[in-house]
């Protein structure tokens, strides 16, 4: 089922128009979201994060978009699909509402539920990691926003697919590390959790955050540092995951000759299942 401006839709019966400017030109934003037995968790962070997206491609928040008219948006999907006692993975979807003018008054919101969620370790001892290197990520503040124009994602993993891979890291036009295909990218280095910062063109999720704050609250002896990141700095961590609200974290095995262990990995994956699934 699908929210589509307060209006329930079929699955079917849903669609963004063709003309639409936001759709052809890329400015569609997104914002991927849990709720969980009729609570939209992090809701305040996703919020924020929504809005500072919008502010920043000029998308006119309307006056209707109160914390609690969004919430009460997906909690009304939530019921109606379904899953009550589910976690649901739910996407809503921001773009202008007017097919050619340069200037739109309007924004259109759609909210749909994509997937059932179960964070834990899937294919540990499979999941493989390489260096995309035909294109590099842009950095600054649109470099860190959740948009429709993916690029650089899309041919990448057709790049992996052709070469057997699962995963491959971003890299921006300073060959610093910005993130990997699928999500933000973490490195444990001895004593300390190493991930690249927004400014080299990481995407600013809000798992992204809550796994920062997770570290630096709950793992003892552990602290995390946004620095800028190499394809060394890969060779040399003891353990390396990746980050995203679709699946959690997902340890990764190997990079090229490099094969990591998942001791800490698997312990933040645990204190992160307890936090999201209770």
């Amino acid at each position: 089922m699908v929210n589509i401006n307060g209006q329930i839709y079929a699955n079917d019966d849903a669609f963004i128009s063709i003309f639409n400017t936001s759709l052809i030109s890329g400015d569609l934003i997104f914002e991927n979201i849990i709720v969980s037995r009729n609570k939209v968790l992090f809701y305040e962070d996703h919020y924020f994060n929504l809005l500072s997206s919008m502010r920043i491609l000029k998308i006119k928040i309307p006056m209707s978009f109160t914390p609690e008219f969004l919430e009460n948006q997906l909690l009304s999907l939530y019921a109606k699909s379904g899953f009550v006692d589910d976690n649901i993975l739910m996407r809503i979807l921001i773009c202008n509402n007017v097919a050619s003018k340069v200037n739109p008054t309007s924004v259109k919101y759609y909210i749909y539920d994509s997937q059932k969620i179960n964070y834990s370790i899937s294919n540990f001892e499979k999941y493989t990691l390489d260096v995309f290197k035909d294109y590099f990520k842009n950095t600054g503040l649109l470099s860190n926003l959740s948009t429709n124009n993916q690029l650089i994602q899309r041919i990448g993993l057709r790049y992996c697919q052709e070469n057997d891979f699962n995963d491959c890291v971003i890299l921006n036009n300073s060959k610093t590390i910005s993130e990997s295909l699928k999500g933000n990218i973490f490195m444990v280095m001895n004593d300390k959790v190493l991930t690249p910062p927004l400014k080299d063109g990481s995407n600013n999720t809000v798992i992204r955050t809550k796994i920062i704050e997770l570290i630096n609250n709950d793992i003892q002896g552990f602290d995390v540092i946004e620095q800028s990141l190499s394809v060394f700095d890969i060779q040399k961590s003891n353990e390396l995951f990746i980050s995203n609200i679709n699946f959690g974290i997902q340890p990764v095995y190997k990079f090229r000759k490099k094969v990591f262990t998942d001791e800490i990995t698997s312990l933040i994956i645990n204190k992160l299942t307890l936090l999201v699934m209770g």
